[in-house]
């Protein structure tokens, strides 16, 4: 079984990517190409749509080097794959010398080449909202604002002010006396209040956590909630739901638990998506589920998997061992299949 892996182009040029293909020993002369996704079992066609027959592509500008088929692949393919780049793709490779398949692996974020007309009118945009704006300001377009009125302010005739000075307190008016309990009054109040606040502080204020209750497991729920069997019975569509799921960062029991019910309901594009994207992100458990799906030792008719299949099944398993090294019904499994 051969791997094989696609990532953006060393150019960086949107709709180009670089395909690298390991194990493969036929030789690089009339190289052809077939693509299947594992939604529906479709084959990408010649005008770029997917087609119940299967369609071969020529393949040129590959070289091979120690089993290693790598080259640059254009818009026709790099634009189908990257409408939906979660997508399990398997592709198989033919010349006369023999064939061989495998699944595909996109590494990293490829650009479609519908990414560079986006890029232009952005920069085209960017480029109008900096240019300055130079408004001509033309005298008899705008009126000058009309002056002020005088105010006139009809200013009294100046009154005599007259300040009575307070008359000088004879020996016997205890003047001073009263003025020297002031502040004895206001320190007085002031410790009044003090120890009211003290009172209240430590007598009847009530533990802060009685009032303000902590609000993560609230949000916990959400998470939880966004990738459950009642959230996908409540979604319409398959996409949106599965975007929502995958948002909330779910656990590999909430996701085998979702794809149980997505079985159940036939919802098959839930199952075959879900799979894909956890398994290929490093999620070892669901690579393994994803696995005895397609192994002929447990496959099951009757559901979302049309029919059992040692060398997708290899794969997945691949790709359990790698990020769980302990998993020995994985590698065991792998061993056999590779007899």
């Amino acid at each position: 079984m051969l791997r094989i892996e696609l990532k953006a182009a060393q150019s960086g040029q949107p709709g180009h990517g670089e395909l690298t293909v390991h194990g493969w020993q036929e030789g690089s002369d009339a190289l052809e190409l077939t693509v299947q996704r594992n939604q529906d079992g479709r084959y990408l066609g010649e005008n770029g749509e997917w087609d119940t027959s299967p369609s071969w592509h020529t393949l040129d500008g590959l070289n091979l080097v120690d089993e290693k088929l790598s080259g640059e692949v254009g818009p026709w393919l790099i634009d189908p794959l990257m409408l939906d780049p979660q997508m399990a793709y398997m592709l198989q490779l033919r010349n006369e010398d023999g064939s061989d398949k495998g699944v595909l692996r996109i590494l990293g974020s490829i650009l479609s080449s519908k990414a560079a007309g986006n890029s232009t009118h952005d920069e085209k945009k960017v480029e109008r909202k900096a240019q300055p704006v130079i408004v001509p300001v033309l005298p008899e377009v705008l009126p000058e604002p009309p002056a002020p009125e005088p105010e006139v302010i009809s200013a009294p005739a100046p009154e005599p002010v007259v300040v009575e000075a307070p008359p000088a307190p004879s020996p016997q008016t205890p003047v001073a006396k009263k003025g020297s309990k002031l502040p004895l009054i206001l320190i007085t109040i002031l410790l009044i209040l003090a120890l009211a606040v003290a009172a209240w502080w430590f007598l009847l204020r009530t533990p802060s956590t009685d009032i303000a209750p902590s609000d993560t497991p609230a949000s916990v729920v959400g998470a939880m909630a966004a990738c459950s069997s009642q959230a996908l019975s409540d979604a319409r569509e398959d996409l949106s739901f599965i975007q929502a799921c995958l948002k909330s960062n779910p656990s590999s029991e909430q996701v085998l638990e979702v794809i149980a019910v997505a079985k159940d309901a036939k919802r098959c594009g839930v199952v075959q998506r879900l799979y894909a994207h956890k398994a290929q992100s490093g999620d070892a458990a669901i690579a393994y589920a994803y696995a005895r799906e397609y192994d002929p030792a447990h496959y099951a008719s009757g559901g979302c998997i049309e029919a059992a299949d040692a060398e997708t099944a290899m794969y997945w398993y691949e790709i359990a061992v790698n990020n769980d090294p302990d998993n020995q019904d994985a590698s065991q499994r792998l061993e056999e299949l590779k007899k």
